[in-house]
């Protein structure tokens, strides 16, 4: 083979190899430019989506009785007693189940005590012990699913009050997934705050 011709080869074969790296690049560069689009399509469109609304009451929080138990009082008109409030949706440790039931107290006490904060209401407005039923604000933050989230709380459907059980619920999974808090596989909760009630005959 000559020369000229093994030069005619080699230019065929590099033109091939150049007309191969373009044909497996563009497709490359379409699909980079097709994710950022819709990365950033995303990210508009949930900063158009309005904020959740919470259908609620200022209240400001006197006293943390519990994980799951406050007494507060609504600010639009301080002449009423001050209420005891139950959290929707969850159900924390009692204080007999050391160490649990004083963190979760502690912790949404440090959450909330003496802080005004919104008190959302579902279908059923108060329990059999005359205890308001209430999800709990505090600016962007659902109290109620942020104990679950921490391992401070369980997921605890009261129906037919049920508006965040999915989110709820959602937290506890990740919760138990991290083994925080309660879910602590070296010394986890023994008993469901339930049934540790019921053991006691409350």
């Amino acid at each position: 083979m000559t020369a000229a011709n093994m030069q005619k080869l080699m230019n065929s074969k590099t033109g091939q190899k150049r007309s191969l790296d373009n044909s497996l690049t563009r497709p490359l560069i379409l699909v980079a430019l097709l994710l950022a689009f819709l990365i950033i399509a995303n990210i508009a469109i949930a900063m158009m989506q309005p904020k959740e609304k919470v259908n609620g009451e200022l209240w400001l929080i006197n006293r943390v009785v519990s994980g799951q138990t406050v007494e507060a009082s609504i600010l639009s008109n301080p002449n009423m007693t001050v209420q005891r409030v139950r959290l929707l949706g969850i159900s924390a440790p009692l204080k007999e189940q050391s160490p649990w039931g004083d963190r979760s107290r502690q912790r949404l006490s440090d959450l909330i005590k003496e802080q005004k904060v919104i008190l959302e209401f579902d279908v059923k407005q108060k329990d059999n012990s005359d205890r308001l039923l209430a999800y709990i604000w505090k600016d962007n933050l659902l109290v109620n699913q942020y104990l679950v989230s921490e391992g401070l709380a369980i997921a605890d459907p009261y129906p037919p009050n049920v508006k965040y059980d999915a989110r709820i619920s959602r937290a506890q999974s990740k919760a138990r997934l991290q083994e925080l808090g309660i879910w602590d596989t070296q010394n986890p909760l023994r008993l469901s705050p339930r049934d540790f009630r019921r053991q006691l005959g409350n």
